[in-house]
């Protein structure tokens, strides 16, 4: 990526900036748009409105002062993975990047790798290889060719460099996307489950009732960009938990966002499994924890 030293990127959005937009061109400032994942209508509007505006006028018209581009790890470490993924999907020429605002989780970053402004790539680089391996695992219990209602990436490979891990996943189309707010996901987590269960290792020490789970179904990791059939990213959680795990947390994050009243029929144990694992993060967003919390308590009794 000889260019990405030299190139000048905008952090975004501010107050936060965990998302480096490139700004050497239109095309490439779109698809480091694109890599926000907002849930609420007027922030998305925003982004559709500077991902048009980008894409016609040039990255320009963005808000926010240039930064010179930092690699998110050493320098070293850098030039040995870049000579690694070419030799998967050929040189990039630019990235956008993002940066995990959870500080719950081990540290780490998302980069999506750009070949004239075209990704060709999305890279996730961890400190610990746990997170990747499991999304490897998960995602190849699916298909292009299944129909199940989602899309998902595919794992074009993974490599370690000087104790970093990384995982190269198939970029989904450079456009903002719209979260997944109305679907029905008891069938949803079903068919998850189901297909997890042929690939996924069960814990020794896990109850034996307990079932395999997305572990991040949510709102905004349900994604529709320019077709009906929506992706489903972020497997990084994968694993087992109690039945119904995946639609209790769906329900939960979409009350939480957009308000209503929980469903009559709730699963108690899901609930009070998600309530603790909630409690003990480091929230990114304060009230959207306390409201997460809060909707999840009464869905245990």
């Amino acid at each position: 990526m000889s260019d990405s030293a030299a190139a000048r990127y905008l952090a975004y959005p501010p107050g936060r900036g965990n998302v480096w937009i490139p700004t050497r061109d239109g095309r490439s400032a779109g698809a480091g748009l694109s890599l926000l994942t907002f849930s609420k209508p007027v922030p998305l509007a925003l982004q559709f409105a500077l991902f048009a505006a980008a894409r016609v006028a040039g990255p320009w018209v963005l808000p926010g002062r240039r930064r010179r581009w930092r690699p998110p790890v050493a320098q070293e470490a850098w030039a040995t993975i870049n000579e690694q993924i070419a030799a998967v999907v050929g040189p990039s020429d630019a990235v956008a990047g993002y940066l995990r605002p959870q500080s719950s989780r081990a540290g780490g970053a998302a980069l999506l790798l750009l070949r004239a402004g075209r990704p060709i790539g999305f890279l996730k680089i961890r400190e610990r290889p746990g997170e990747l391996m499991r999304e490897a695992t998960a995602l190849a219990a699916f298909t292009s060719g299944d129909h199940i209602g989602f899309r998902v990436p595919e794992v074009l490979g993974t490599g370690s460099v000087d104790g970093l891990h990384w995982l190269l996943l198939s970029p989904m189309e450079p456009v903002p996307a719209r979260p997944v707010r109305n679907i029905e996901p008891a069938g949803l987590s079903e068919r998850i489950s189901s297909r997890l269960a042929a690939r996924l290792p069960r814990p020794p020490d896990v109850p034996a009732h307990w079932q395999p789970m997305h572990g991040d179904l949510t709102p905004w990791n349900l994604r529709l960009t320019r077709t009906p059939v929506p992706w489903l990213i972020d497997w990084e959680d994968a694993g087992y938990a109690p039945p119904h795990a995946d639609e209790t947390y769906y329900t939960a994050t979409r009350l939480a966002v957009y308000g209503g009243t929980p469903p009559a029929r709730t699963h108690g144990e899901a609930a009070a499994y998600w309530r603790d694992r909630v409690s003990r993060r480091v929230a990114d967003d304060v009230e959207l924890t306390r409201r997460l919390l809060e909707i999840l308590g009464r869905m245990i009794d």
